[in-house]
């Protein structure tokens, strides 16, 4: 499942991952957003980092070929 999908199946515990993804990546909540709407793409090292905090792989979480036209 992509990062965008998976966040969007979390309704009571969105806010409070989003905010753990903003502390473990040290980011700002704001950009977290924005990887969640597609507008912007995570480095590497914070997919990884994302990835490990939600127990799943980083390759399904963010396709390669995902998003790209």
């Amino acid at each position: 499942m992509v990062f965008t999908d998976y966040m969007n199946t979390l309704p009571n515990e969105k806010q409070e991952t989003i905010k753990r993804i903003s502390e473990v990546t040290m980011t700002s909540v704001s950009s977290v957003y924005r990887w969640i709407s597609g507008e912007i793409d995570p480095p590497a090292i914070k997919k990884n980092a994302i990835a490990a905090l939600l127990k799943m792989d980083v390759n399904e979480l963010f396709p390669a070929d995902h998003g790209k036209r």
